[in-house]
């Protein structure tokens, strides 16, 4: 059952309980008269409230929180909307995780934990950081590093700029070097792959679009895919160069997690695991020669995977994989990581209070508690509406 699901239960169970136990007080009432009746009623919501409670307090959890880009500026990135977060934001999340109590751990101290069938600490939360971005390095390492707090950091090869001297300056677009990466690692911070080149892959012969001036940057995986190799500098080109504007746009997927389409065909499953472990070695061999020591956990793209990766990640020495959809409970396989994306914006536009509320609401319904989801739904449904009306006002708005 994945989280959606179970919260979905959850909740409606509860409303049912609770929905029932006003509907008995209201009929003790009017069968009761006077104050005998009023004690009665009290106790039937008493008891619908007590029982509602077992349902919304769930086995705990661990909160594995993914961040991607933490910058000010973030206009580079096509899909910053999606995935971009303020450093005031982000500096508010770790004063939250650190007001409510979080213990934040690291990514293999958690696993480790887990494979030994040892517990975690109590409130235990685990930070992610995906893609590489430089911006990781001149933003979020120092607020980490002010709240003494562990972090795994997701890098894929072909997005690793190739200079080996680091920056401290700069305008943190980008992604960062193999230099910046080992500097997180002499902080203690752990790094580990990404994948090779976060690659999309035609899944049928449909067509959804084509590529124009407006929309290729956010198709970019068609320019990834044509061009082997080094990839931290497509941002910068004025116009496609692999793949021209006006070319088609295919129905796609992602590459580790779905079957290529190949001239007329989807490709067999002997091609497909070919895929998937040539991206996977690949990994393992340049962290290896990169960093001293092979990773040990691997973070599949968009969190996509199906059981041909997992079981190859599995053979090829990597301990644990993300792309679960659940808790991380204790009852839970030591090998799936299950996460959450953070993003910016809870109401739609920034305000700190909120930023903080929505973590500790988020944080808190990963660990168990599904009361907080009476809080989260109305703040997601509040953050649409305002997203569908700046959209319809145009991006100044908020």
């Amino acid at each position: 059952m994945t989280r959606k699901e179970e919260r979905r239960r959850r909740v409606l169970r509860w409303s049912a309980m609770l929905g029932a136990g006003i509907v008995s007080a209201a009929a003790i009432v009017l069968l009761i008269p006077g104050a005998l009746g009023l004690i009665a009623a009290a106790l039937a919501v008493l008891l619908a409230l007590v029982a509602g409670h077992r349902v919304m307090i769930a086995p705990p959890g661990v909160a594995i929180l993914t961040y991607h880009s933490i910058s000010p500026q973030p206009g580079w990135l096509p899909w910053s909307r999606d995935i971009a977060v303020h450093p005031d934001t982000f500096a508010r999340h770790l004063a939250t995780l650190d007001r409510i109590g979080a213990k934040v751990i690291a990514t293999r101290e958690f696993v480790e934990r887990r494979r030994a069938g040892e517990p975690v600490p109590d409130r235990s939360v685990v930070l992610h950081f995906d893609d590489g971005y430089l911006d990781n390095h001149q933003y979020a390492m120092p607020l980490l590093q002010r709240h003494a707090m562990p972090a795994t950091f997701f890098p894929s090869l072909d997005f690793i700029e190739p200079d080996d001297r680091p920056r401290h300056d700069g305008s943190g677009e980008g992604y960062m070097r193999w230099a910046e990466l080992i500097d997180l690692r002499a902080f203690g911070f752990e790094v580990e792959p990404h994948g090779v080149d976060h690659a999309r892959v035609p899944t049928s012969d449909k067509i959804v679009g084509r590529l124009d001036a407006a929309n290729w940057r956010q198709h970019a995986w068609m320019q990834w895919a044509a061009t082997p190799g080094p990839k931290h500098d497509w941002f910068r080109m004025a116009a496609p160069a692999a793949v021209p504007l006006g070319s088609p746009i295919p129905a796609s997927g992602l590459a580790l997690a779905e079957r290529a389409w190949i001239g007329s065909a989807r490709e067999d499953t002997t091609a497909f695991v070919g895929r998937i472990e040539r991206d996977l070695v690949a990994c393992r061999t340049t962290f290896s020669q990169r960093l001293g020591s092979p990773p040990r956990i691997f973070c599949w793209p968009e969190n996509k995977v199906g059981n041909e990766g997992r079981e190859i990640a599995r053979r090829l020495g990597y301990v644990a994989s993300t792309g679960g959809k659940r808790r991380n409970t204790a009852e839970e396989p030591a090998e799936v990581l299950s996460r959450l994306h953070i993003d910016d914006r809870a109401l739609g536009f920034r305000w700190l209070p909120a930023e903080a509320l929505y973590l500790r609401a988020s944080v808190r319904l990963m660990q168990g508690n599904h009361y907080w989801y009476l809080l989260l739904a109305p703040m997601q449904a509040f953050r649409r509406f305002m997203i569908a009306l700046r959209s319809r006002l145009g991006d100044d708005f908020c």
